[in-house]
């Protein structure tokens, strides 16, 4: 499964590194090679709401206000520190998983948890493939 935020390129490109922006073809890249790549290997691909997933902490789903030059999120509710890119991503695999916006910190931490099973179900699955002889040694 794969989530990406459903970002509007037009308004990044009106930045400074606009024209940067427009010459890494990420609009193209996010809009029609990723869903294509997943369409064709059979992966799930969704968006997200890009609304407040740099500001909500992916363990108990408070509300962190800070500034995009802060790297570090540093929850005051449950503690949790974390770099912000990772529980940025936390948050948006979680609000795709659950295909709810972000509404409550219940949701979220529930819909973690289940990614946590099915990624380690997943890890199990690929050790017992490495252990298993290899046809052509």
């Amino acid at each position: 499964m794969i989530f990406v935020e459903d970002l509007d390129f037009r308004i990044m490109a009106k930045g400074m590194l606009g024209k940067h922006t427009l010459d890494a073809g990420l609009g193209q890249f996010v809009n029609q090679v990723l869903p294509w790549v997943c369409f064709k290997r059979g992966v799930y691909y969704g968006k997200v709401d890009p609304n407040g997933t740099s500001q909500t902490c992916p363990d108990c789903g408070a509300r962190v206000a800070k500034d995009l030059s802060v790297r570090v999120h540093e929850c005051h509710e449950c503690g949790s520190i974390k770099p912000r890119d990772v529980a940025a991503g936390q948050v948006i695999c979680a609000c795709g998983l659950s295909g709810v916006e972000i509404a409550s910190g219940a949701e979220v931490s529930g819909a973690l948890e289940t990614v946590s099973r099915q990624l380690a179900m997943k890890l199990e699955n690929l050790k017992s493939d490495l252990e298993k002889p290899a046809l052509y040694s």
